[in-house]
């Protein structure tokens, strides 16, 4: 009787504790658009988001060498190659394409666009002949109306201040470093990569950090521009580092080793709902009908996606 009771108390206490790291992972990820748009108020987009990667890279190095030790840094060649192809892939066209198209883009519509990448990552697994299924391929079709009813012409109110950027444009480049990263999303199983989640995030940022430095300098930005920011700047550039990168990625590797893939999966469609919401309070966004409507259609289809598809194969991380 008493060990019943035991376990009764384990289990509830994983409850919490899952229940806990869903909301810190919510809010994590979900308000990470945020301080993006915070951090380009005065900050190069590309040079902001490079240092960011940095930072994050090399204080997860001190955690992983100072836990585990520094032997356990070490990558083969072809581990190396790989982690730092789908940095560059991934974190930085991903996420260098969003924080330039955040400058034009509202960011609940930003959110409600990168919020399809299961999306995209089902439809490559399908022309890899992995046939889905039929509910499956209707959260893909789905998925894609969507999208298409966000981005009709004409229709979605660019950003205050975004003066004559053509705000359809840059919401075509959200979606093509969405791509990517849904790409690179469907090749990280197919390559050699370290089997431990942080070690693969610590290398992958790293990647991106090169790239996102070379292209901040080919785009002509100024390292002394990043540093005569604004306090709100460097207060989102800092909340990026600390609760975007380092928080949300250990309590996503928490969550995979300690809840269900399906329910940890929910922050893809959770995540742009707080952004959304957010971008009303904080930025005065309108939500036009093409919004609204495209983002159901988005919100639902992922959800159909992502519980039929992480069913198959654990969710790749998604992380803003």
């Amino acid at each position: 009787m008493a060990a019943s009771n035991s376990v009764g108390v384990v289990n509830s206490s994983l409850k919490t504790k899952v229940a806990l790291g869903l909301g810190v992972m919510y809010l994590a990820w979900g308000t990470t658009y945020i301080g993006i748009a915070f951090t380009i108020e005065t900050m190069p987009p590309l040079m902001s988001m490079s240092f960011r990667f940095a930072a994050a890279s090399a204080l997860l190095v001190l955690f992983l060498g100072l836990r585990h030790g520094w032997q356990s840094l070490r990558l083969t060649r072809s581990q190396l190659a790989s982690s730092l192809f789908l940095g560059v892939l991934m974190l930085g066209v991903g996420l260098g394409t969003m924080s330039m198209a955040t400058r034009v883009v509202p960011i609940g519509v930003a959110s409600l666009i990168v919020a399809a990448m299961p999306i995209w990552t089902a439809l490559f697994r399908t022309l890899d002949r992995d046939r889905p299924k039929l509910i499956s391929l209707a959260g893909i079709v789905g998925g894609l109306i969507g999208i298409a009813i966000i981005m009709l012409p004409g229709q979605t109110q660019a950003r205050p201040g975004a003066g004559a950027d053509n705000v359809t444009l840059w919401m075509y480049i959200i979606l093509f470093g969405n791509l990517c990263w849904s790409l690179g999303s469907f090749l990280a199983p197919r390559m050699d990569t370290p089997e431990n989640p942080l070690l693969l995030s610590t290398y992958e940022m790293a990647g991106a950090a090169i790239a996102l430095l070379i292209a901040g300098l080919i785009h002509r930005e100024s390292v002394g521009d990043f540093f005569d920011a604004s306090y709100r700047s460097w207060g989102g550039w800092v909340y990026l580092v600390v609760i975007g990168s380092l928080v949300g990625y250990t309590v996503y590797t928490w969550l995979l080793e300690n809840a269900p893939i399906t329910l940890v999966s929910t922050y893809a469609y959770i995540n742009p709902v707080v952004a959304v919401a957010l971008g009303i309070m904080i930025f005065n966004e309108i939500l036009t009908v093409n919004i609204i409507i495209g983002g159901l259609i988005v919100i639902a289809s992922v959800a159909i996606v992502v519980a039929i598809e992480s069913v198959k194969k654990q969710s790749p991380l998604q992380v803003q």
